[in-house]
């Protein structure tokens, strides 16, 4: 999902950090609304928590393959321009 910020936060970026500790697994679809899931880059805090959690939330949030696969890794490749 694109961007939906406003001009002045197109610099913004949020990570999946901490926040099955903070906020329900809706907390994505609401974020992938809001900022867009360009915008958003896998934090595991691992070994705190393992991927897996974050991954089933993603999924229990309802959001598509390509939001997955954008949060998990195509968007920090982006960010840090690195070739596949």
């Amino acid at each position: 999902m694109k961007t939906h910020a406003p001009r002045l936060l197109t610099n913004i970026y949020y990570d999946t950090a901490a926040s099955p500790f903070v906020y329900s697994h809706e907390i994505f679809k609401i974020a992938t609304q809001v900022a867009g899931s360009d915008r958003i880059v896998f934090g595991s805090d691992y070994p705190l928590l393992s991927p897996k959690r974050y991954f089933n939330e993603f999924k229990q949030a309802g959001l598509s393959t390509a939001d997955i696969d954008a949060i998990s890794g195509e968007n920090a490749a982006r960010i840090f321009r690195i070739q596949k």
